[in-house]
């Protein structure tokens, strides 16, 4: 049984539904008191958050606020829904706006309480008290924690792991770095490739595990990626079946099956969608790990790994007071994400690449953690990296009627393959940029994002294919040339350079336009390497007893450039989030 503890790091259950609180507030009389809130009553304001409009209620007593609710948001359920819920808490607790945001949901945090000022202004509340108000935080001291098993990170892999070991029976500690649960996998689409599976099966799929399996290696040969390890693609296609249905007997449900792209192997519909995407499949796991005893701490990064021996005993954390925590546990598991986020590790795995976007909010700490441990360390210079244009993803995605070329202005892949696939091919050819030559029906599909593209300098127009090269800092008669032969192909209605279907064969026309295609960055593809059972390995090639690693945190021998689709990241931090808390469970 654990001995309670004070949870120094907030991590707050998650508001499951809009409106879970009654606003309960009295009537509005002239006669009533006021306090430093206002009038009392219950008044409602809207902000601009992260994904679109929020509306909040606030109600107003002689007391103070006496309680907000999230009345409308389309924000993130377990990002900005999660970040609401801490700034309530505070809120209430210590009447005062005098609260930080939530980390990793800055713009959501701010939204919220734009709207609960203007809300408090209509109360006519003393805004200048309650933001004034000091917030006593304890002093900061040492703690120590005891546990079974610590996980570290709670996205896919790490909330996974905590499930499966808190089932096993063991005691289980959570720590997660930002200010609310989920990572990166709260944000995704709830996506997850698999095979064999009895979903598969009630959509009238017929598939197996095991061509799967033979389709994970097909990919990895075109990849050309040494450091991928038959065995453990082996573990994760063929274990997929129980997997998914692991998720499914836990409430997670799937609304289709669909392909990842039109050409094999892809085009077997593998792509599980869950209902509520990524956020609704995080929400299910972390409602369960509080129901099944798991502590969860957030805003609790790990900055180091405790050692004694050849075993990791542990992990030395801080919280946002300050606090220097001591957690000793008899296994540790790693899901603490990849490293797309930090700057020096990609430049020197990728010295190429200059400018890029990502969303990822992994920095690297599984490599630090690991470094200090001995750990061997696999760093690769491929990416999962798509191009797309500057005012819409959806060029560069699924526009399979684009026409690209490289800086030098040559054609260099059929446009309908995976966005992965001509990311790869791009990179191959020694490039990290690419253009879209815009075609007569891209035009037509897209006309005002490449038009706001052209306005903000992200895309040029031309009367003259030489006039366009110039703008653009191509050969003239390379880019006249590719822009000939192609506009041939599309008279003849094939595509005889790189196969494209003739449905998507579409004229080059002038004026001519060309897009900048700008890299966004998805993640990385290294990680801390790993065997059969997630045990992390030293560079000798030896077991570094008691600790684990799973998800994008050791992901350098199952996932490649050649990404098979959308929903392979899920299904990878799902199996070995599994496979570490399993094992760790059974060594207790």
């Amino acid at each position: 049984m654990h001995r309670l503890r004070k949870a120094v790091a907030l991590a707050l259950l998650f508001v499951f539904a809009l409106g879970l609180w009654g606003c309960g507030g009295a009537p509005r009389e002239e006669e009533a008191e006021t306090s430093l809130a206002g009038a009392p009553g219950t008044y409602s304001a809207t902000a601009n958050g992260h994904n679109g409009p929020i509306t909040v209620e606030v109600t107003v007593d002689e007391g103070g606020i006496k309680d907000l609710q999230l009345a409308e948001s389309s924000e993130t359920p377990m990002i900005g829904g999660f970040a609401f819920d801490v700034l309530r808490e505070q809120i209430l607790e210590h009447q005062s706006l005098q609260v930080d945001a939530v980390a990793g949901a800055t713009i959501s945090s701010w939204a919220f309480l734009a709207a609960i000022k203007d809300a408090l202004t209509e109360a006519g509340a003393d805004l200048a008290a309650l933001e004034s108000r000091e917030i006593e935080k304890p002093a900061p001291g040492q703690l120590t924690w005891e546990t079974d098993i610590l996980v570290v990170g709670s996205g896919m892999a790490g909330i996974t792991a905590a499930v499966q070991a808190a089932e096993a029976g063991a005691d289980v500690i959570l720590v997660e770095k930002l200010g609310y649960i989920g990572g990166t996998s709260a944000t995704n689409a709830g996506f997850i490739y698999g095979a064999g599976t009895k979903v598969q099966e009630e959509f009238g799929i017929e598939d197996s595990a095991e061509q799967y399996y033979k389709d994970l290696l097909y990919l990895t040969e075109v990849a050309k990626d040494e450091h991928i390890d038959p065995n453990l693609l082996k573990i994760m296609a063929l274990n997929a079946p129980e997997n998914m249905q692991w998720l499914v007997d836990r409430g997670i449900k799937f609304y289709t099956v669909d392909p990842a792209n039109i050409h094999p192997p892809r085009s077997t519909p593998r792509i599980h969608k869950a209902e509520g995407g990524g956020s609704a499949i995080i929400e299910t796991l972390y409602k369960l790990a509080l129901d099944l005893g798991v502590e969860v701490y957030t805003n609790t990064p790990v900055v180091e790994l405790l050692k004694e021996g050849d075993r990791v005993v542990g992990a030395k954390a801080e919280d946002i007071y300050g606090n220097e925590i001591t957690i000793k546990a008899k296994g540790v598991i790693l899901a603490s994400g990849g490293y797309a986020r930090d700057k020096e590790l990609i430049k020197e795995t990728n010295p190429k690449l200059t400018e890029y976007t990502v969303s990822n909010t992994n920095e690297g700490d599984t490599i630090k953690l690991g470094q200090q441990v001995g750990a061997d360390i696999i760093l690769k210079n491929s990416l999962l990296m798509h191009h797309v244009a500057y005012a819409s993803s959806g060029i560069g995605y699924e526009s399979y009627d684009a026409f690209y070329v490289t800086p030098e202005g040559e054609r260099f892949v059929d446009e309908s393959t995976y966005f992965y696939w001509r990311s790869r091919e791009l990179r191959e050819r020694g490039f990290e940029d690419m253009w879209t030559i815009v075609t007569e029906s891209l035009y037509e599909t897209y006309k005002d994002a490449i038009e706001q593209s052209i306005e903000a300098g992200k895309a040029f127009r031309a009367d003259t294919v030489e006039e366009l090269a110039e703008k653009i800092n191509m050969d003239p008669a390379v880019l006249k040339k590719t822009i000939e032969d192609y506009n041939k192909m599309v008279e003849a209605g094939k595509d005889t350079a790189f196969g494209k279907p003739a449905q998507y064969l579409s004229k080059v026309k002038e004026p001519y336009i060309g897009l900048d295609m700008y890299g966004n960055l998805v993640d990385t593809t290294g990680g801390l390497r790993v065997n059969e059972n997630s045990q992390v390995l030293d560079t000798e090639g030896r077991v570094i007893e008691g600790l684990y690693a799973a998800g994008s945190a050791a992901w350098a021998q199952t996932i490649s450039q050649e990404y098979e689709g959308s929903g392979t990241a899920m299904i990878q931090c799902l199996t070995f989030g599994r496979i570490a808390a399993q094992h760790a469970a059974s060594q207790l």
